[in-house]
């Protein structure tokens, strides 16, 4: 996807989304009383009794299962093997197995006369049947006739087989809260969510939830999960805790008891969950946890693959170019956070890129451009880190410079095809284009900060990554305070907590700049960024954990951090010895370019009035970042970063 030419895409203005309509009709799906353990005060005033979706109310777990029963997402069986198809209305047959059905399914697929012909509507079960070197792709090839299509039709398999213990989920599973609640939920996910993480069709979600059909009804697991995003995006605290810890209890049991049969279900579900964040587990929980799932689902599924040859309904290769290329965005996010391989190997996918007829059903306020920009800005990142920075990557292949230098052709490739309303400034600036340059602006630091260790490169070259790093992190940290202000913190995704940490990283090298003027600046900067982090911990709890980290370094960091304090640095930027005078009189410990005030003439940097820094000294400013040019960049960056020196450690030895 990074080697199309540059394409302009028609810019697709969002319309206004019409507020959810009153159900007359939820008692269809919520029975009568009984009782269920809620999670918190709020969930028992809001919650109503266990879902039914067919009469009479089951009274066993094992009943309610069966009652609740919700197949394929457009097929729902019944005890004569009917069903309906959502994207025609009209009935299809669903096979009902034996055991011994069961152990034929292969035998059955293989045998099919029609095999690459047969329609495959949605909610069928598809076998990807893998790669050239696979067995079963083989042994299909002496069958189909067409050599491209990789997804066949398979006969569908009971739950019974597929499931794992249904008569053990527990009745809570299947409650919803109040009508009133679910739509207030299910209108903020559909309106700050899904149009810039298309991960729902809204037109056939909604279609199914309005209309209450126990026959058709939209999948419980989506369901939940989708109403704990809602609950993130719009609950304060210490409602929106209790509701995202019910509703992401009901999905787990949900889909730890494989309940839901449906494989593109599940991949969206997974994709839903790593919104939620528990404890300090980064591996086998939460959003890394969750995006492998997805990923290793869609993979088994052959959302990898391009099924525009198949007989796949147009509905479900619409979205299925949309998970995969989500889970992509999702992968490379994740993976930059921690630092960890990407699940998605896009030299092993064929899958063509987005295009705006990919987004028909996923409604109004569908962010068109985001999404493939976005797309593509992710994809680009992809191939950067595994064509040029690899763990086996070899100097004879390309030095550090080298790889920089292709990537930021690369970058600066995507940024020329930028459309205007998603460019910085913008009267059409949205959340959804600060979000794309955030991801933008956290790469360029991520590649361009100096590396442990000495690297070869020109002063030039220093300077260059310098400056980069500095611009980014101020961009950064100019749109979190807008979103901040703007109250729109709670929209972001957790990759915005690894963004921040990047960029606080950043801004603490900066204060420890040979020039007070640019420390001060620095930690302007870095005291917002601070604020904005500490507004994000709210939401994710890795964002407290590294919050901590800062608090605690910035009180030391502000003490030394004063206007004219002498400092010492490496070099040579500062002259050696104490209390001693040079040829000029000055002191020799003042570094060229401060103010000269000793440390009892100079205000508490709470009390400076940021105004005469930038109203009236931006020349100062300008010579500054000449003189702090001469520091050298990765000494600075990681030598005087502050954030792990003990106090009784001289932060500037000689």
């Amino acid at each position: 996807m990074s080697g199309n030419p540059c394409v302009q895409y028609e810019k697709h203005r969002p319309q206004r989304r019409p507020a959810l309509k009153p159900l007359a009709s939820h008692e269809a799906m919520v029975g009568d009383a009984q009782t269920t353990a809620p999670a918190a005060t709020l969930a028992r005033e809001e919650e109503r009794p266990p879902l039914h979706y067919q009469s009479p109310p089951a009274t066993s777990t094992r009943e309610l299962a069966a009652a609740a029963t919700i197949p394929t997402s457009p097929q729902q069986a019944t005890p004569h093997g009917k069903g309906t198809d959502l994207s025609t209305g009209s009935p299809t047959s669903l096979i009902h197995i034996d055991d011994s059905t069961v152990k034929r399914s292969l035998v059955e697929m293989l045998s099919q006369d029609d095999v690459d012909s047969r329609i495959m509507q949605s909610g069928v079960r598809i076998a990807y049947v893998g790669q050239e070197y696979s067995n079963i792709n083989y042994l299909i090839r002496h069958r189909a006739k067409d050599r491209s299509v990789h997804h066949f039709p398979a006969s569908q398999i009971s739950r019974h087989y597929t499931s794992h213990e249904l008569e053990r989920i527990p009745k809570e599973a299947f409650t919803l809260p109040s009508r009133a609640l679910v739509d207030e939920l299910l209108e903020q996910y559909l309106i700050h969510v899904n149009p810039g993480f298309p991960i729902l069709d809204e037109e056939i979600f909604m279609t199914q939830y309005r209309a209450r059909d126990p026959r058709n009804p939209p999948s419980l697991l989506v369901l939940q999960a989708v109403l704990m995003v809602g609950a993130h995006v719009a609950r304060d605290r210490p409602d929106r805790d209790a509701l995202k810890a019910m509703f992401f209890r009901r999905a787990k049991m949900l889909f730890d008891a494989r309940f839901e049969w449906n494989r593109d279900v599940v991949v969206q579900a997974a994709l839903l969950l790593t919104w939620h964040s528990e404890g300090v587990e980064d591996v086998g929980a939460n959003s890394y946890h969750w995006v492998g799932i997805a990923a290793r689902t869609a993979l088994g599924m052959g959302m990898h693959r391009d099924c525009g040859p198949s007989t796949l309904v147009a509905h479900d290769r619409r979205i299925w170019r949309r998970l995969f290329w989500i889970l992509v965005q999702f992968d490379v996010m994740v993976s930059l956070s921690y630092g960890r391989p990407q699940a998605i190997n896009l030299d092993e996918c064929d899958v063509p890129p987005l295009t705006a007829a990919d987004f028909d059903g996923v409604g109004p306020l569908a962010q068109v451009d985001f999404v493939m920009q976005h797309t593509d800005l992710c994809a680009r990142i992809s191939r950067i880190m595994r064509d040029h920075f690899h763990l086996r990557q070899s100097q004879r292949e390309h030095t550090h410079q080298d790889s920089l230098m292709i990537a930021d052709e690369i970058l600066a490739d995507w940024w020329s095809c930028l459309p205007t309303s998603l460019r910085p400034r913008s009267p059409d600036s949205t959340i959804w284009s600060k979000t794309l340059l955030l991801t933008y602006n956290n790469f360029l630091i991520l590649l361009h900060r100096p590396p442990p260790g000495k690297v070869s490169s020109t002063s030039m070259q220093r300077l260059n990554d310098s400056d980069i790093c500095s611009f980014s992190a101020n961009t950064i940290t100019d749109l979190f305070d807008q979103l901040h202000r703007n109250n729109e913190i709670r929209f972001l995704w957790i990759s915005s907590v690894n963004v921040l940490f990047t960029t606080l990283i950043q801004l603490s090298a900066e204060m420890r700049t040979a020039n007070p003027i640019l420390a001060v600046d620095a930690l302007r900067r870095f005291d917002v960024a601070r604020d904005c982090l500490r507004s994000l911990a709210e939401y994710w709890l890795n964002a407290e954990i590294i919050l901590r980290l800062f608090e605690e370094s910035s009180e030391r960091l502000q003490q030394e951090l004063k206007i004219g304090k002498a400092r010492k640095f490496p070099n040579g930027t500062a002259k050696q010895g104490k209390g001693t005078a040079n040829d000029t009189g000055t002191n020799t410990e003042t570094v060229d370019g401060s103010t000269g005030l000793d440390e009892s003439g100079c205000d508490d940097l709470s009390n400076i009035d940021w105004r005469d820094l930038y109203i009236y000294n931006q020349d100062a400013l300008q010579m500054a970042e000449g003189q702090n040019a001469n520091v050298e960049w990765g000494d600075q960056y990681w030598d005087n970063s502050g954030l792990f020196l003990p106090d009784a450690v001289d932060t500037f030895p000689p």
